[in-house]
């Protein structure tokens, strides 16, 4: 990521986009609104499955870009974009069975099993094109043989996330209740901002480690990134 910055770009791209895309969905389900129960319920989960779809399309760019990163290629924004459109009907028919079985899975209680089951389904799709269901296949055989390894990682991988959200809520809470309205709001945009560079910063870390413990479990481990050199006058 010092040598990629391009991988903290990608997430803040995806942030506004999906941002854009649920409140258009909201103002159409919102026009769209008849009160019938179940024509309404339908809306919902259309809205659903439509944010799923772009949310994982996101994702697959940044493990795209990732796998560039860490094999010491040039990561650009357009080749990763494009790279995931040519792998589009596979990351539309990925999103859609994520979301029915988190939906199902939570109901009953194996939501998080499966989550870190299907943790390397994306890199395995995206690095070596494989459809779905022998993405799930090596995704579940890697979790068998090393979830426990892939838990602690992702723990402290969402530490930015963990360590600014409590935060940012208080200020963003501090802020609404303002007296004063400017400062208010400077304290609500403030929060929002921490929060937000912590979510970047996460999921670019979430991408790297994803591609990195893809690569190494399938026995082509990438080389190891070189850090520019400091450099030290003479004096020093």
């Amino acid at each position: 990521m010092w040598a990629h910055k391009t991988l903290l770009l990608l997430p803040g791209i995806a942030g506004v986009a999906l941002a854009g895309v649920v409140g258009a969905l909201a103002l159409g389900v919102t026009g769209l609104w008849s009160g019938a129960v179940a024509g309404d319920i339908a809306l919902v989960v259309v809205a659903i499955l439509v944010v799923a779809v772009f949310a994982t399309f996101f994702n697959a760019v940044l493990i795209v870009a990732a796998d560039d990163a860490l094999r010491g290629r040039p990561v650009g924004i357009g080749a990763g974009y494009g790279r995931a459109l040519r792998r589009l009907p596979a990351i539309v028919v990925w999103a859609l069975v994520g979301v029915v079985v988190i939906f199902f899975g939570s109901l009953l209680l194996v939501g998080i099993w499966w989550a870190m089951a299907s943790y390397l389904v994306l890199p395995a799709m995206m690095i070596d094109g494989v459809g779905v269901r022998e993405a799930m296949r090596t995704s579940r055989r890697a979790f068998r043989a090393h979830g426990g390894d892939s838990g602690r990682s992702s723990t402290w991988i969402a530490l930015p996330v963990s360590l600014s959200f409590f935060p940012s809520v208080a200020v963003f809470g501090v802020g609404l209740t303002a007296a004063d309205r400017v400062s208010g709001v400077l304290a609500m945009a403030g929060a929002a901002l921490w929060l937000a560079v912590a979510v970047t910063v996460t999921a670019s870390l979430s991408g790297v480690f994803r591609v990195r413990q893809y690569r190494e479990l399938t026995g082509r481990p990438a080389p190891a990134p070189t850090l520019p050199a400091l450099h030290v006058s003479p004096v020093e």
